[in-house]
């Protein structure tokens, strides 16, 4: 999310359009790509009927994309979000897979979503949600109410399974316009359901995609406020700056090479973290890409 007023509704539809992109390399067989050199965007597919696409998370057990899809107004609670399913080769499996109103299903505004065994986690406004990823079914709900969240983002899992959200400390008005007006945070959310501030802090520049570095045992962060990646030592007292580059970050993923991907807003590109210096990978795009996910087995984007 940006941290201007109207930002809300601009996001909305940012992949909608784009739909699934896969990064083609000339070095590579049709239909693969190489994410060790750069990338050509190449479109798999168009998905009609998406609404303020927001994240995507591919689920190699099922073969499929799970897209989280705002439906209005990011950070308002309206009762019609929903959650499509398209499989890998950019069919459409169901755009209704998981939907607000329907089989006891509540959600708001979908954001930020992972997935874990056969259990997809997503953001929505106030809440963490969990649902299966082979029926849909909710499966629960934390409360986030407890620590006051503006705009929960994003999340991740951690070493032990605890999970790490962002809030990028935007007040969303219920008209559906928003402020930035802090505070950013991190949200420590314990295997017992126990939800905690563990960092609030300026320095996080409205934190925005978060990922659990194993090898460097700390938290990645991509602030959609600032032009720096950020990392956080679990117990430091703030984040400290690891790379410059375009600004307003989104999407941020660790592969289990240890590359690490993220995308800007700024540049309409997905990039890589290498040392202290950012990559272009994959663009620019033909819009700016929000979250990201890979499909390791197609080695696609």
């Amino acid at each position: 999310m940006n941290r201007t007023g109207n930002s809300a509704s601009r996001s909305l539809g940012a992949i909608a359009v784009a739909g699934i992109l896969a990064a083609h390399g000339s070095a590579v067989r049709p239909g693969t790509a190489d994410l060790r050199s750069m990338s050509v965007p190449r479109r798999l597919a168009v998905v009609d009927g998406l609404s303020g696409a927001e994240a995507v998370s591919y689920d190699s057990a099922h073969n499929a994309y799970y897209v989280s899809n705002v439906n209005g107004s990011v950070g308002v609670k309206d009762g019609n979000g929903f959650i499509s399913r398209i499989t890998a080769d950019g069919r459409v499996d169901s755009l209704h897979f998981i939907q607000g109103g329907r089989n006891g299903v509540e959600l708001n505004g979908p954001m930020g979503s992972r997935i874990r065994g056969d259990t997809l986690w997503v953001l929505d406004i106030d809440a963490l949600r969990a649902f299966g990823t082979g029926t849909g079914a909710p499966l629960a709900t934390i409360d986030l109410t407890p620590v006051h969240p503006l705009l929960p983002n994003d999340l991740t899992f951690g070493p032990d399974g605890d999970i790490y959200i962002t809030d990028t400390g935007l007040h969303v008005h219920p008209d559906g316009t928003s402020e930035q007006t802090g505070p950013d945070r991190i949200y420590w959310v314990t295997q017992d359901r126990r939800v905690t501030v563990v960092l609030e802090d300026s320095l996080l520049n409205a934190p925005d995609g978060i990922a659990w570095d194993p090898r460097g045992e700390r938290l990645l962060l991509a602030p959609i406020g600032g032009r720096t990646i950020q990392a956080w030592q679990l117990g430091d007292r703030g984040p400290t700056d690891l790379a410059a580059g375009p600004g307003k970050f989104d999407g941020l993923e660790i592969e289990s090479d240890g590359r690490v991907l993220l995308t800007s807003w700024n540049d309409s590109s997905v990039f890589e973290l290498r040392g202290t210096h950012l990559v272009r990978r994959i663009g620019p795009l033909g819009a700016p890409p929000a979250d990201i996910s890979l499909d390791a087995r197609r080695r696609r984007v």
